[in-house]
């Protein structure tokens, strides 16, 4: 039988308890089938953060979205480890990362547990990389951090003050309305091993064939306990922090440094209007680079395409 009990965080939101049936709680995953690169941990700001770390030179962080891990960055890591010391962090929740204290997957806090890493390791000044929710919590670190962020790159998510409230919109993204419950989108998350996860991939992503691996290893994760309700509370919290004035601040302020940005025309969860406007208002702060074919992951869809476009902005002066 589930345990159907909840508890009551800070924002306002119940959140349910972990069912036991669903989790296999002493299971581990070797940090070899995770990323095919080095894997370390770290304690910031009171959890324990696995993150990989490769390569020697100027410093780039990569941070990964949903439903998704860091070894999503590793093709790219493959190449930029030559000349860069890359840094790709399993996201606060995500596994082996810890799970956050009441729930809080908020962009900002994880944009300071970023920056706190960061400083852990010594490292002063750094290009942050993001993808999706990772997109996210990139743009407020760069806006947290902005003497020690240098570049901005982000795919797949456009700048938060760039994305209007359309019909059109609205259905593309209603993942964020069947996510917003938090006892609902769990069971729904669950229902059928993880379809609905696999069919987000499909829509997202529709010419990616080679998803399967990602999404099996994603949907190994969320039978761990609490990973499911950890990267679904990306969303809660999101939900929860729509009216903090504070975290607007630091969210919709717009960027100082320049900004590299990736979409795809195929993208099923989000247009290419977003992007264009964020090009548009920002001008020559901003390179937009618009893939014909690839959707939500540009990076693992055409990896060929952006690391050469990853490495010429960052030549730039």
């Amino acid at each position: 039988m589930e345990n159907r009990c909840g508890n009551l965080t800070r924002t306002g939101f119940f959140f349910p308890a972990s069912p036991a049936f669903p989790y296999i709680p002493s299971m581990e995953i070797p940090h070899s089938e995770l990323s095919r690169h080095p894997i370390h941990t770290q304690s910031v700001n009171g959890l324990e953060y696995a993150y990989i770390d490769k390569g020697e030179g100027p410093v780039l962080f990569f941070l990964h979205g949903f439903p998704d891990l860091a070894g999503t960055w590793d093709d790219a890591i493959d190449v930029l480890s030559a000349e860069y010391r890359c840094i790709a962090p399993f996201l606060r929740g995500y596994y082996p990362s810890a799970l956050a204290p009441e729930n809080n997957y908020d962009s900002p806090t994880i944009g300071r547990d970023i920056a706190a890493l960061a400083v852990v390791l010594g490292i002063e000044e750094y290009t942050v990389i993001g993808h999706d929710w990772g997109a996210s919590v990139a743009y407020s670190l760069a806006n947290l951090e902005p003497e020690r962020v240098t570049k901005l790159v982000t795919l797949g998510i456009p700048h938060p003050r760039f994305i209007k409230l359309t019909i059109f919109g609205l259905w593309r993204a209603r993942h964020f309305i069947r996510f917003r419950k938090p006892e609902s989108s769990v069971d729904y998350s669950r229902k059928n091993d993880y379809a609905y996860i696999g069919k987000l991939m499909r829509r997202w992503a529709p010419n990616w064939k080679g998803y399967g691996p990602t999404f099996e290893l994603v949907r190994r994760t969320f039978k761990l306990e609490g990973r499911l309700e950890a990267a679904l509370g990306y969303y809660w919290s999101f939900q929860a922090g729509r009216n903090d004035k504070e975290r607007a601040r630091i969210v919709y302020r717009r960027p100082k440094m320049q900004v590299l940005t990736f979409a795809g025309k195929t993208d099923g969860g989000i247009s290419t209007k977003g992007f264009l406007k964020m090009k548009e208002d920002l001008g020559d702060q901003v390179r937009l680079r618009i893939h014909e074919t690839a959707g939500h992951w540009v990076h693992r869809e055409a990896p060929d395409y952006f690391v050469k476009e990853l490495k010429a902005f960052l030549a730039e002066g």
